[in-house]
């Protein structure tokens, strides 16, 4: 007998890829239905995962007979859903981008114990991301002193389906994609406040699709400058740099990625970080992508059997839901 039964809704292909794998390797979780409105995915899923498929109409009665809903389904669809899970009292964990302002974010949670509502930010597992929040957080180089976020892709097709429309999106490229990382640049330098100094963006109708941005973070004891670049019509040699008193480090951010430390006289090794961290920490660290989808998953299960916050819990992604409002503000004027 499973502790807790799961309701899918949407059957895209990171629920296909990456979320069914990891919840079907839960002992504690059970699937009790998929429902997507394209009927022939739900069919399909259901097929590779012997997830029975939901039929519309009985979708009010279906809420009842689970603990946890997955919503993967585009952002402007999901009211009415989150809505039945808070009148169930239904756990639920909630795709990015989550929210476009605080005010936004702590009402979709309103209702929702802190540890029952989550959002898949599931690379704050990342091994490489664990291991630059030691650093900044022993500090062998020194203190943070700026960070550089650089991410870009052309593409001829542009958005496609619901990412064509930012009323279902809420957003370009950095909603969809690079909001992963500004989640990750505010957890890796613990920050307590995040405030959009200037933005000089490429947009449509909402949609954003190059942006070039600087930020002010500020952490316990200091103020740290942000500069992010963020594209789908340039190449760009992106990564993540973080300057430190006595050195660069720069990170592609993959799960195993190599982090490289360039010294004052402008050599570069590899870094290596050992005998940090605890014993748990090393079990939260991800090396490939569908292992930090089942660590996201095993933490959201733990969090609820003993009814407490950790990182997947919405409460923790606050200030990421501020900084995007302060940038699509800007944006969407």
């Amino acid at each position: 007998m499973k502790d807790y039964r799961i309701g899918i809704i949407g059957a895209g292909s990171i629920v296909e890829s990456n979320h069914l794998p990891a919840i079907a390797s839960l002992s504690q979780v059970g699937f009790a239905w998929i429902y997507d409105k394209n009927a022939a995915r739900s069919a399909m899923v259901s097929k590779m995962y012997g997830v029975p498929v939901l039929e519309e109409a009985s979708f009010d009665r279906a809420i009842g007979e689970v603990d946890i809903c997955l919503l993967g389904i585009p952002y402007g669809t999901r009211k009415p859903y989150v809505d039945l899970c808070r009148q169930g009292s239904k756990a639920i964990v909630i795709e990015k981008p989550f929210a476009f302002s605080k005010e936004e974010h702590l009402a979709v949670c309103e209702g929702f114990s802190d540890w029952a509502i989550a959002v898949n930010f599931q690379r704050r597992f990342y091994r490489s991301v664990d291991i630059l929040r030691q650093i900044n957080r022993t500090r062998p180089l020194g203190h943070l002193r700026s960070v550089r976020f650089i991410q870009g892709n052309f593409t001829l097709k542009g958005g496609s389906g619901y990412l064509s429309s930012a009323s279902l999106a809420g957003g370009g490229v950095i909603a969809e994609s690079a909001s992963h990382i500004l989640d990750i640049i505010l957890l890796i330098t613990g920050a307590k406040n995040v405030r959009l100094l200037e933005i000089r963006s490429l947009h449509q109708d909402g949609l954003d699709y190059d942006s070039v941005f600087d930020s002010l973070i500020t952490t316990e004891d200091a103020e740290i400058p942000v500069h992010c670049e963020i594209s789908t019509l340039r190449n760009l040699a992106g990564g993540l740099y973080l300057e430190f008193d006595n050195g660069l480090l720069t990170c592609d951010l993959s799960p195993d990625g190599k982090i490289f430390l360039r010294n004052k006289v402008n050599s570069s090794i590899e870094y290596s970080l050992t005998g940090e961290g605890s014993y748990e920490s090393a079990q939260c660290q991800a090396t490939r992508i569908n292992e930090a989808f089942l660590i996201f998953w095993q933490q959201f299960v733990l969090g609820l059997q003993k009814k407490e916050v950790n990182l997947t819990s919405a409460s923790s992604s606050v200030l990421t839901s501020s900084w995007l409002e302060g940038i699509y503000k800007r944006i969407k004027i």
